[in-house]
């Protein structure tokens, strides 16, 4: 049964059932701000205004007679365990955790992200059994990831929601040329309020909008002084929100962003994950996207072969991903560069009760020994952190593949968004996955994934949107989301974390422009 409440700019929140537990119980997600009405575990999608995360409280119903203790009751935001910032009192009907912005100031750090956050909770009474439960919350709405996107919501409709709105021309920053002084272009869109009368701006023109939903075009000159254009709606109760689309202005004479140390890359696909009865489902496509890869870094990313070590299939036991991901990342100095790329499997533990734990599974997993077969995000993190030295590393996975059978997951899949979490964004750590969290890795009709494909189209050149021979970091992610989102339909979409730091660290070349 789905439930569904619809708003301009959603912020999606799935539930899903608890699982692997013997005896049931009722974990239940409130949200103040939003609704009074708690959420509890089944299938449920709502979608909310865009607003910050400050209030939240979990309930878990009849933890008395369940045996559950407080200091038994953990939660994650993203893979981050964010019990501290929790408050807990007994309720008539159980246990309650509760979250405020005093409870927040516990964290220096930011816990939430604006697009998405996977939010665990788990549970163990004192016999051991474990009480799981897990929610997606989703910004939607098809946001360019090229533009800047802010809403803001009156202080006199602390309820209201800001306008809508989506662009579909253009769909990339403009570029002014050498000694090109401005350019026209058009800009074309939707805006939807939910108070009509909206005072629409683009740039200094002003557009008319006076339906509830209505599309708009304008036609608008940029100049060479021009560092941005702003679009900006304001409803009746002062609602606003605002897409800013960078104007970009190429130099005279300026030379290319060069990398100032040796470049490494560990690349690997498993496609093959063995022959034993346990093993997961095979993956046809993931050792040639891994070749695909080294090859586009060796000839468009000024990778040496000497410094790229290729892992598929049987090559990418756990031991050798250890010795990888630990001593040959260890290679990199401080001024190098570090490219890191996965294309297999990652998972929950599919045993019963262990389905918060996630791995990285290599060549030789077996299903009922995740322990001691499969790489755990732990082993993994921990391996990264000891070893890694470089001041710019790059990790892309391409892991969120479907599995059916046994293997599958009966909740929704949290793997892109732990690993997404990596380093805890660490100057210098940059993380790019090939999906979100549920999002199933898609293939193109030649059987190649949609991710590694453009991917390598990205670093052969394409992403290069400032002409200027060099892809960039920045350039190259942005590339990645969009085209994947656009080939997908919007059913993948991937993300990432990029240190102010790397968005100008050269990934590849693109050549000159004829």
């Amino acid at each position: 049964m789905i439930r569904r409440i619809v708003f301009h700019l959603p912020l999606c929140i799935f539930f899903f059932g608890a699982f692997a537990q013997e005896a049931p119980i009722r974990i239940q997600l409130l949200l103040p701000e939003f609704f009074e009405t708690p959420f509890t575990g089944d299938r449920s999608l709502i979608e909310v205004p865009e607003r910050p995360i400050n209030q939240m409280k979990i309930r878990l119903v009849r933890s008395a007679e369940r045996n559950l203790t407080t200091g038994a009751i953990n939660v994650w935001v993203n893979g981050k365990a964010i019990s501290n910032i929790f408050d807990s009192r007994n309720v008539a009907d159980g246990t309650e955790m509760t979250m405020d912005p005093s409870t927040m100031g516990k964290r220096p750090d930011q816990l939430f992200d604006p697009r998405e956050n996977a939010i665990e909770v788990m549970a163990s009474d004192n016999r051991g059994r474990k009480y799981y439960q897990s929610w997606i919350l989703r910004t939607t709405g098809g946001q360019n990831p090229y533009f800047a996107y802010q809403g803001q919501v009156s202080r006199d409709d602390p309820r209201g929601v800001p306008p809508d709105l989506l662009l579909t021309a253009p769909l990339a920053p403009p570029v002014l040329k050498p000694g090109q002084a401005s350019a026209r272009i058009i800009v074309k869109g939707t805006c939807s309020s939910t108070h009509p009368a909206v005072a629409l701006k683009i740039g200094a023109q002003a557009v008319n909008i006076t339906s509830p939903s209505q599309d708009f075009e304008q036609a608008v000159e940029i100049r060479r002084d021009s560092k941005e254009l702003v679009i900006e709606a304001v409803d009746q109760k002062q609602n606003r929100r605002s897409i800013v689309i960078p104007v970009i202005v190429q130099g005279n004479s300026a030379p290319p962003p060069k990398s100032s140390g040796a470049k490494y890359a560990l690349i690997v696909g498993i496609s093959n994950y063995g022959d034993a009865k346990g093993a997961p489902p095979t993956l046809p496509q993931a050792a040639a996207d891994a070749g695909s890869m080294a090859r586009d870094l060796e000839a468009k990313g000024g990778f040496r072969k000497d410094n790229i070590r290729l892992l598929r299939d049987d090559q990418a036991t756990r031991d050798s991903l250890r010795i990888g991901f630990s001593d040959f990342a260890a290679k990199a100095q401080a001024n190098d560069l570090l490219v890191i790329y996965v294309a297999g499997r990652a998972m929950h533990d599919p045993q019963p009760g262990n389905n918060e734990k996630m791995y990285l599974a290599p060549f030789g997993t077996q299903m009922k020994a995740m322990d001691s077969t499969a790489i755990s995000f732990l082993d993994l993190e921990m391996w990264l952190d000891q070893s890694v030295r470089c001041n710019h590393t790059f990790i892309i996975f391409d892991v969120g593949h479907e599995v059916e059978g046994d293997w599958k997951f009966p909740g929704p899949n949290l793997v892109n968004n732990h690993l997404l979490s990596l380093f805890n964004e660490q100057k210098g750590r940059a993380v790019l996955t090939s999906g979100s969290a549920g999002d199933i890795a898609l293939n193109r009709p030649d059987g190649q994934s949609s991710f590694t494909y453009w991917l390598t189209r990205g670093l052969s050149g394409e992403a290069d949107l400032n002409q200027d021979r060099i892809v960039t970091g920045d350039e190259l992610f942005r590339f990645v989301e969009e085209k994947v989102r656009e080939d997908s339909g919007g059913k993948q979409v991937p993300h990432y974390r990029l240190p102010t730091g790397d968005a100008n660290q050269p990934l590849g070349e693109s050549s000159p422009a004829k």
